[in-house]
């Protein structure tokens, strides 16, 4: 199937195997770019919000692993991974604040990062939408050698396990669920919002700029 584009894909939208040039979203969508890691999350992102997206944010842990880099780099990463996480878990806290769009980098293996999502977008009145990069464990672990970074081939195995219950979980707080392989994922040339209003915005108590 080809498409040029999907407005507010549906609760189970599977795109494995389409060719979808651009996704639409509502201005108060907090889209989570999930996949198990070396899937490709961050290239997508990089790609699609090369300067973090006009009037849109996006959250990838990256941000928060290079910005605590200069000060703990020459430790190993399993002792401050810790520290990275719940960085980029604050940042997503403050950014619930804001008016604008909000994109997040996120596994969703971990059940406790997906119920703090959920429930953090919940006091905010934001709709979350759940993106699902489904690629195979070997696509995923090349693409972590091309990175430079790989994954302990335990820890590795349980997102992998965990990823299962990602993609066939039921997922009834998500607004949308739409799955993507790494072929539509590379054809993907838009993800846009509707642009925020004051009136939205109010109605929500958040603020706007």
């Amino acid at each position: 199937m080809h498409a040029a584009a999907v407005e507010h894909p549906g609760a189970g939208h599977d795109l494995r195997g389409s060719l979808v040039a651009e996704l639409h979203y509502g201005a108060d969508a907090v889209l989570v770019v999930a996949g198990v890691p070396g899937a490709g999350k961050t290239t997508l992102l990089r790609r699609l919000f090369p300067s973090g997206g006009a009037g849109v944010r996006v959250l990838d842990s990256d941000h928060a692993r290079t910005w605590w880099r200069r000060y703990l780099g020459r430790l190993p990463y399993r002792y401050w991974r810790p520290i990275v996480h719940t960085t980029h878990y604050l940042r997503l806290l403050r950014a619930l604040r804001r008016a604008e769009p909000l994109v997040v980098h996120e596994c969703a293996t971990r059940p406790w990062a997906r119920r703090l999502i959920f429930a953090a977008a919940r006091r905010s009145r934001r709709r979350v939408h759940l993106l699902l990069l489904d690629v195979s464990p070997a696509d995923a672990l090349a693409g972590q050698q091309a990175r430079g970074r790989r994954v302990r081939p335990a820890a590795f195995a349980t997102h992998c396990r965990n990823w299962q219950h990602v993609v066939h979980g039921e997922h009834r707080e998500a607004a949308t669920v739409t799955l993507i392989d790494r072929a539509g994922a590379a054809h993907l040339s838009a993800i846009r919002f509707r642009p925020a209003t004051p009136e939205l915005a109010e109605a929500r108590g958040v603020r706007v700029g």
